[in-house]
């Protein structure tokens, strides 16, 4: 009698086997292994949007420079105010007399050495910065040596004003966020103009056209001085911001919530 042999059933009962277990392996590994992050197309947009705000609730992102809180333009507008009109009248009276430039100089030495003292009171006051006491201490010096020079000689006076016309005239641009290239080649460019009307027509006319146009320039920066007093004085008649809610303000004074 013939043996019977087993041995090709062995093969096709392992497949069998571990195609059963097949499934529960997978099952395990997908319970143990840690969730793939979403692609960035499937990615919600939760993550900007609180960034976004986050970043907005704490005064980063902002549309451009605050307005001035009712407080402060209650004090600024009146100094504003005062400053425009007394620049506004130097200005017109040094174009009306004949000893303008005298008149030009000592106006503006004197505003120049009150500026000074205000930001050293503001210095002492805490207001200011100690960093600032040199350029006050050099602005009353130079407001009060232009002051002494207006009281002797006309001739000197009108000079003074020619070189600071052309000082003024890069200062100005630099003040109005020009670069330093294009405000020295404005300050090269009224040098030139200077030398040239001094030599076609003579020194008499480069002092008169210099006194008369750093007296237009002053009675300008008057008028532009008046303009902002106007609109921090509309500012200052606004009510004042109502505290947050929650907030009695009990605190403030103290140093702010939780201190």
């Amino acid at each position: 009698m013939p043996r019977i042999r087993c041995a090709p059933l062995a093969r096709p009962l392992r497949l069998a086997q571990r195609r059963a277990r097949r499934p529960a392996e997978r099952r395990a590994v997908a319970t143990t292994r840690p969730a793939a992050s979403p692609r960035p197309r499937d990615r919600p947009w939760g993550t900007l949007v609180g960034v976004t705000n986050a970043a907005t609730a704490s005064g980063r992102l902002t549309a451009g420079p605050q307005p001035a809180a009712p407080e402060t333009a209650r004090t600024a507008w009146p100094r504003m105010a005062l400053l425009g009109g007394v620049l506004l009248a130097l200005g017109s009276v040094a174009l009306l007399r004949d000893d303008g430039d005298r008149l030009l100089l000592a106006g503006l030495g004197a505003v120049a050495a009150v500026r000074g003292a205000g930001m050293l009171r503001d210095i002492r006051a805490g207001k200011l910065p100690r960093d600032a006491a040199a350029s006050g201490a050099l602005t009353v010096w130079l407001g009060l040596v232009a002051a002494a020079v207006a009281l002797l000689s006309g001739t000197t006076s009108a000079w003074v004003l020619v070189a600071g016309l052309v000082l003024a005239v890069p200062a100005l641009a630099l003040a109005a966020g020009t670069s330093r290239g294009v405000a020295g080649v404005a300050g090269a460019a009224v040098l030139a103009g200077a030398v040239l009307l001094a030599v076609a027509a003579g020194v008499a006319a480069l002092l008169g056209v210099g006194t008369a146009v750093l007296a237009v320039l002053v009675a300008a920066l008057g008028l532009v001085n008046l303009l902002g007093a106007v609109g921090m004085w509309r500012i200052a008649r606004r009510p004042a911001p109502a505290p947050a809610g929650g907030c009695g303000g009990c605190a403030c004074g103290a140093g702010g919530c939780g201190s």
